[in-house]
Order: structure tokens, then sequence, then C-alpha cells
């Protein structure tokens, strides 16, 4: 009995191998197969002289030497062997699969090697290979695993929760981050675009914006969701900016035009000068806070409003800062932001900080011409969708869209807008 069920097992496994070489078309993958082929054939058998197989212009002629090539190594018993030809077409097959399910998703074709890179991930699952042919298989057919108009729909949400496929929910996470960079397809792709165009219905890769989701034009912005240094074991998190190529000036002009603006409208020079305006003095230690654009800057700043400037004034300051900051902003975006200085001149802090957020991404906007921003969370799959600065006032109000420690007006990084988080 036990013979029989070896012989049966090595016919199995032949009869693998040729179905699977019946579903391979790739000439290069072929031709890889028939080469291995000769390889194993005379390794078993040093001797044997082993013919090449015709040249053909098409892959009959290779297929029909390949499978004979597999029933010489079925009747040797080489087990080991015909696993690895079942190993190396199941990864031929996943290869080919991954090409048809990108076709079928971007438009823009393959690039950059982003077949191999699909097909390899998808390889390392840990599922049988019928599930992966079946997963790859749906990819293909274009009709996604989820409605991207969800998206529209909802502006907030998660993403990987979206998921009921069986190998999607494990490959999910592996292809938002490493599917990404300079593959050729104009401007780097961040986490989870590819994710998102290959699995959402109606979603593809855009000329301008990152995405175009059913003719809507969204732009991503990553949060990593907190990366440990291994070193010293702490957790840093780091989220995307509301800024573009042009625009733009910096922290230290908005700096250097807010000194000008309180100097002139009767604020000591030497008070500024403890803060460490215009420019760092060796030595000096600053309050905590500094004037910065956050909680206790803002505080610092308060002071010097109520003291100093009144209303007016501190206006003229909050003017001056949204003028060097954003360049070319359309008459009247910053009407809300200038408006929060209160009759003693003093504004909220965590309002001032909303406002200036909402601001910054109407700009953005304007200027790039999207028609909504996405928030993404690379590690836990939450999102948020912001189509304008009221979407910013709502989901920061609920705590559903965050920002990192604003900005630092000695840090040129920031270009008005602090970095972008989700809950």
């Amino acid at each position: 009995m036990l013979l029989k069920h070896l012989f049966e097992d090595k016919n199995d496994k032949a009869q693998d191998a040729k179905e699977l070489l019946d579903k391979v078309s790739t000439p290069s993958a072929i031709s890889k197969a028939t080469q291995l082929l000769r390889q194993i054939l005379q390794k078993i058998n040093p001797t044997q002289t082993i013919d090449e197989p015709p040249v053909s212009e098409d892959l009959t002629t290779d297929k029909e030497f390949a499978k004979n090539a597999i029933d010489e190594i079925a009747k040797t018993g080489n087990q080991e062997q015909l696993n690895a030809v079942i190993s190396f077409l199941r990864g031929a097959e996943l290869n080919e699969l991954s090409s048809k399910a990108i076709l079928a998703n971007i438009s823009q074709g393959i690039k950059g090697g982003l077949d191999q890179k699909l097909g390899q991930l998808v390889q390392n699952i840990n599922a049988p290979f019928d599930q992966k042919e079946v997963f790859l298989n749906k990819m293909a057919s274009g009709d996604g695993f989820w409605d991207g108009n969800d998206l529209l729909k909802n502006n907030k949400g998660n993403i990987y929760a979206k998921f009921n496929d069986t190998i999607l929910k494990q490959i999910a996470k592996p292809i938002a981050l490493q599917i990404r960079g300079a593959l050729g397809y104009g401007p780097d792709q961040g986490p989870g675009e590819f994710l998102l165009a290959l699995t959402g219905k109606g979603i593809g890769l855009a000329e301008k914006s990152d995405l175009m989701i059913n003719g809507v034009g969204v732009e991503v912005k990553t949060d990593n969701g907190g990366i440990v240094n291994t070193q010293t074991g702490k957790k840093s998190r780091a989220g995307g900016r509301l800024y573009s190529t042009s625009g733009y000036g910096n922290a230290s002009s908005a700096r250097l035009a807010m000194y000008k603006t309180m100097a002139d409208n009767g604020v000591p020079t030497e008070l500024l000068a403890q803060y460490n305006w215009p420019k760092k003095v060796a030595g000096v230690k600053p309050p905590t806070g500094g004037l910065n654009f956050n909680t206790a800057g803002i505080g610092n700043l308060n002071s010097i409003f109520k003291q100093y400037l009144g209303q007016d004034g501190a206006r003229k300051v909050l003017k001056s800062m949204v003028d060097a900051f954003y360049t070319d902003l359309p008459e009247g975006m910053d009407s809300q932001f200038i408006s929060l200085a209160q009759s003693d001149g003093t504004i909220d802090p965590v309002q001032a900080q909303v406002e200036l957020i909402a601001m910054a991404h109407d700009y953005y906007r304007n200027q790039e011409g999207h028609d909504y921003i996405m928030v993404f969370n690379s590690n836990n799959g939450e999102y948020v969708m912001i189509k304008d600065g009221n979407d910013v006032r709502s989901l920061m109000k609920s705590g559903d869209l965050k920002s990192t420690a604003a900005f630092d007006f000695f840090d040129d990084r920031s270009k008005g807008s602090p970095q972008l988080l989700t809950k």
C-alpha cells in the first residue's frame, strides 16, 4: 500500500505541475521553466544529453517539452525536484495574475516592477495556493473588493476594516507600507495609494492628485501611526503637511514679518529679544513655548497682544503671519483666522490652531486643484476625508483629526501647516 501511495503521489504532483504550466502564458516564464527542467534532468542523470527545445513562435512546443520533462522527473520518483518545479510554476502564475490585476486597476500600466512586488507579497502570505489564485483573480476582475464611493460618502472610517477577503486582510498592510515610492507613475506614491487603487472599485492613480475616485481628485497624506526607534525604544509619530512646491513662504519669513509688525506697533524690541526674536541669541533661553504657535507660545503672544496691541494690532500681526506663509492667498480666505483676535487682542489657543489648519487646507486645495485631502493612518487603517475648512473644524472637534505639536517659528519645514494625524 505504501508503494502504491508513493506512486500515486508522484503522479499527482506531476499532474499538478502540468496544470500549472497550462496556466502560465508569459514567454519569459515558460523559457525559465524549460531551463529549470533541463537543469533538473541533467542533475538526475548527468550522462544524459538533453536536447534544446526547438525554436517556436508560440509556446506550444516549449510547453510540450516541459510536460515531457515533468513526466521524466516523475518516473524517477524524485519528489523534491517535482516540488521545486511546482514552486517555480506557482510563483510564475502568481506573477502573471498580479500583472493582470495591475492592468485591470491602474490605467498607467505596469511600471517599476510593480507586478513582481505584488506577486512576491502574495507568495509570502501564509495561505493555501488556491486561495491566493482566487484573490488575484478577484483583483484582476477590476470589480474591487469594496466600493471606493464609501470614501466620498463617509468622511471618516477604517480602510482595513472594509476588507472581508481572507488574503486581503493579511496582505493589506504590507501592500500599503511596502509598495510605494518612485515607481515611474509620476510623483512618488506614498503608503496606501497603491492599496486603495488595487482594491477599491472606482479608484485609480491620478495624473495630478494622488488618486481619482470616480472622477474626484484625492490627495493622500500619510500618518505613520508611530514608529518605534529600535535603539531608544521611543515612539515617534509623523503626519502629512498641507503645502505644495509654490505659493509658500516659511517659518522664518513669518517670524520676521510678525516681528516687524509688532515692533512698528509699539511692542518693545527688548521684550521680543527675550523670546529670541527676531533671531536666536547665544545664552538667551526664552520662556516656555517661546512665541511659537502652540498653546504655551500663543499664551505668550496673548500677553503681548493684550498689553501693547489690542484687537487692531493683534489682527495686523496675524495678517502679517498669514501673508508671509501663504504668498498667493485669495482675498478673504484668511478672514476667520484674522477675526480670532478678540476685543483685548487675545486669541483662543485651541481655536487658533484649528482655524490655521482650516485655512491651510483651503489654500492648499486652491493651489493644487484637488477635491479632497485624505489623511490615512498606514498603521491601523484609520482615515479622514477633508473637503473644506468646515470638515477640518468638525473632524478636529470630534477628535478624528489631530495635529502634532504646532509649528516652531524657527523650523522652516512647516510652511504654515503642522503635521496632520488621525485619532
